[in-house]
């Protein structure tokens, strides 16, 4: 699961305190707000800690990650080349070089280090050393604790400067940073894994460029062209400031440029880099406890838990009704054949009722209808054939008159529609030879 990470970066510039706020989320860092407590210090202690509770609560910071840089000429910073068989136990040999660097005895500083990626072939590994007296961090570690803002690491400001332009710049251009303070002018060179820095007091004729031209045979540069130029600070003129190039960070305006010191420390907890080391010792760093994220989590496998089992509930009760209405199926299919049977019989013993019913009512039919013909047809007349089928009765005959037979037919009111069917022929006795069809009128 990748989570967003807040951090903030303090710096101490002059007598003032700068703050920078950082997010990072799914690899994007975005600048949350800069700020600031001007003559910080020189405040008293209680007015120092009023100030900065003030700050925290009054702008939401978040305290979780919490970096300090500290003005560079209050530590050392050296790079030694070491053979790149050491790596292996480099804590060892890079604690050797600090007892040969430090001027304080080892057991009255703080220090670590960072190392520079191995290049392919390459037989050197460049490390660059950080060493601070205990003197100097530990009322910081101190202050901060007493706050409420417990610190997860510290370093100096010319490695935070140049862990920022590592980490946001990957490119090989060389980048110097020009930071100007109104009591002094701190410029530090990046090239690849090497740093240079000086620090020179800030006289109203200061400018840039003399400084740049002290820096470079320090940085080992035959000239600043081609180089990136960023300048930042409290005295730092709004006409240079649109010369900075952007920060690649989202919401990081151009004016947001001249606290590029407490930017780059925030950027030290958020981005890797050759230059980044923690100068607070490990027993003393504030570490964020996961365990805090043991009930989010939790709430999260319910949250998906419940979600599955809303997915998935209808297919399942779909699954289990239909093997019920199998089960139930299965229960009854005897009784349901029998049933079926039993109502194919049904309908057959109906078909026949219904076909004796209108035998009987046929039969009925004809004795009425013969009945009436003889009670119709007069003394002379006599039938040959006589049909019946559906209420259609169908006679043929002799008579005197065929169309006497016709005529009192329809005055019959049981025969209706009586129609000769062929031609009358008159026989060798004269008399008509007739066929006739009619409807029978009983029943409709």
């Amino acid at each position: 699961m990748v989570l967003a990470k807040s951090s903030a970066g303090i710096e101490i510039a002059g007598p003032d305190l700068r703050l920078a706020v950082l997010r990072s989320s799914l690899g994007k860092i975005r600048l949350l707000a800069t700020h600031r407590i001007a003559g910080f210090l020189d405040l008293d202690e209680e007015a120092k800690k009023k100030a900065f509770r003030a700050l925290v609560r009054s702008r939401r910071i978040p305290t979780a990650r919490v970096y300090l840089a500290l003005p560079r000429e209050q530590g050392i910073v050296r790079q030694v080349d070491l053979p790149g068989e050491m790596s292996q136990k480099l804590a060892g040999v890079v604690r050797l070089q600090v007892e040969t660097l430090s001027p304080w005895p080892l057991e009255e500083i703080y220090w670590d280090f960072g190392r520079g990626p191995q290049k392919k072939n390459g037989k050197l590994i460049t490390i660059t050393i950080a060493i601070i007296p205990r003197t100097i961090l530990d009322p910081w570690i101190a202050f901060f604790k007493s706050v409420g803002v417990p610190l997860s690491g510290a370093t100096l400001s010319s490695l935070a400067f140049a862990n920022g332009t590592n980490a946001l710049w990957k490119d090989a251009i060389p980048t110097i940073v020009l930071r100007q303070e109104h009591s002094y002018t701190e410029a530090v060179a990046v090239n690849g894994s090497r740093i240079a820095a000086l620090t020179v007091p800030a006289t109203e004729d200061t400018l840039s460029q003399p400084v740049i031209e002290r820096l470079l045979p320090v940085a080992k540069l035959a000239s600043a062209e081609g180089a990136r130029l960023f300048v930042c600070g409290e005295k730092l003129d709004t006409t240079i400031l649109e010369d900075n190039p952007a920060l690649p960070i989202e919401g990081a305006k151009r004016e947001f440029t001249r606290d590029f010191g407490a930017i780059a420390t925030a950027l030290v907890l958020l981005k890797e880099s050759t230059f980044k080391s923690n100068l607070v010792p490990p027993a003393l760093r504030y570490r964020e406890s996961l365990l805090r994220l043991i009930p989010a989590y939790v709430l999260g496998i319910l949250a998906a838990c419940v979600g599955l089992a809303l997915l998935v509930r209808g297919p399942y009760q779909n699954t289990v009704y239909a093997s019920r209405l199998d089960a139930e199926i299965r229960k009854v299919a005897p009784q349901v054949r029998e049933v079926a049977g039993q109502e194919a019989e049904l309908n057959q013993l109906s078909g026949k009722s219904r076909a004796l019913v209108a035998q009987l009512a046929n039969h009925d039919y004809n004795l009425e209808a013969l009945r009436e013909l003889s009670r119709v047809l007069p003394a002379s007349a006599f039938l040959v054939s006589y049909g019946y089928q559906d209420g259609n009765i169908t006679i043929s005959g002799f008579a005197e008159s065929a169309s006497e037979i016709q005529n009192l037919l329809e005055t019959s009111s049981m025969f209706k529609g009586a129609e000769f069917t062929n031609s009358v022929t008159r026989d060798a006795t004269g008399k008509d030879r007739f066929t006739m069809k009619m409807t029978a009128g009983i029943g409709q």
